[in-house]
This record gives C-alpha cells, structure tokens and sequence, in this order.
C-alpha cells in the first residue's frame, strides 16, 4: 500500500475523489494501473476493469497487479478505448493522461458505450477547450470541473455525463462552465495563471512576422476579454 501512495500523484487522487464508493469503474488507458490498484486497495471499488492497448505498459500494469494480489479484483483487458467493454458494464469510466483529441476519437469510435456510463471523468493533458466545445455539441453536460497543480503544471479534471441537447456560451467552452465561477485558491491561481498567459501570446505577436497576427491578437484579446469577464 505505500508504494500505491508513493505512487500515485495528485491529478490521480483528484480523480479517485470524484469516483462514488462502490462504483464499478473502468480506468480506460490505465497504463501502470496505479489508479486501478489505489481504488481496491483504498475500499473505494470493489472491482476495477482496466483497459490497455500499448504492449509495455499492458504488462506492466499486469505485474503491478499480480504483485498487489488484485488479480480477482482488477480485471486488465487489452484494446483501444471504450472498445474492450460492452455498454452498461461499468458506472464510471475514467480517461487520464491523454490529448484532447485523443479522447474525442475514443468517443467517436465508441459512441453507445460511451453514452452509457452514469459519468465519465476526463483529465486531458492538453487542448480542453477543444474537449469541452467537443462534449457540450455532442449532448454532454459538464457536472463538475476541478483543477490541480502537479509537478508545476496545472491539470484539469472534468465530470460529464450525457444528458441530451444543451445550451452553452462561449465561456463554457474556454473556462469551463462551472469552473470559472469556484473561487478556491488553486482554481483562482489557475484563472490569474490563463490570463498571464494570455496576455503573453499577445505580446508574443506584436513582433511576430505572421501575416495573420493582427488577426491572432484579435482573437486572443477576445478570449482575454472572455475570460476577464467569467471570473469576474
């Protein structure tokens, strides 16, 4: 157990804390199976599924398991996505550590399965506002957002499930519909973190030989705007 808690980082325990006590979840991309083996060992699911496609961290995850004893417990399944389950098998599906993209394709090429959970949680590692204008056009509502600083960097962690058509702003897209109104500290650091950073592509283009950089600097004062507006 204390090489699991050794293990395990915060974005992983941010997501172990939105799962539900009881839940039978699928950790999709498990790669080690640390996130597997902490929810067994910390009584939060009775039964894991833990699905895999890249030969080296399938075994390695298969080790992990055998080495904790969770091999009745934590079922590893090999393949891409939502692909190795069949729909209603699990209550939560969990996709961690992936791009933006990454995750829509493995909403595209799974879309019954993937409507079929009670949530999902999704912590993509890049491009979210793309993730989020993805979900919220594809009958996803966005029930709870959070975000955590891991290593210097910031993560956030989406809780979705499908619920029909919605209605969404633009906000929604580029600051998340309920995360730019939380004003805990990380969140708020995170917000002041978005507009620093804003602010500097817009410098950056100021002296940028671009040809569409007057157009770039438009669109991102805009979204500078947007956000400024949002956190008020």
């Amino acid at each position: 157990m204390a090489e699991v808690e050794m293990r395990i980082k915060k974005r992983l325990q941010l997501i172990a804390s939105k799962i539900p006590k009881g839940s039978k979840v699928a950790d999709i991309g498990t790669d080690h199976a640390y996130l597997p083996i902490y929810l067994v060992t910390e009584g939060i699911c009775p039964k894991v599924i833990a699905t895999e496609v890249l030969p080296g961290p399938y075994l390695k995850a298969k080790e992990n398991i055998e080495r904790f004893g969770f091999v009745d417990r934590i079922e590893l399944r090999y393949g891409s996505g939502f692909k190795p389950l069949t729909s209603k098998e699990s209550d939560v599906a969990v996709i961690s550590g992936m791009g933006a993209m990454t995750i829509i394709d493995i909403f595209e090429e799974s879309k019954q399965i993937a409507s079929s959970f009670q949530t999902i949680i999704l912590q993509p590692m890049k491009n979210v506002a793309e993730l989020r204008k993805y979900l919220l056009t594809h009958c996803y509502k966005i029930i709870d957002e959070d975000v955590c600083k891991e290593d210097g960097k910031f993560y956030e962690v989406l809780t979705i499930k499908s619920v029909g058509t919605l209605a969404f702003v633009e906000a929604d897209v580029l600051f998340g519909p309920i995360l730019r109104h939380k004003k805990d500290l990380i969140t708020v650091s995170y917000m002041k973190y978005q507009e620093k950073h804003l602010k500097m592509i817009i410098e950056s283009l100021k002296d940028s030989r671009r040809t569409d950089s007057k157009q770039m600097i438009l669109e991102y004062k805009k979204r500078l705007d947007v956000l400024k507006e949002a956190i008020k």
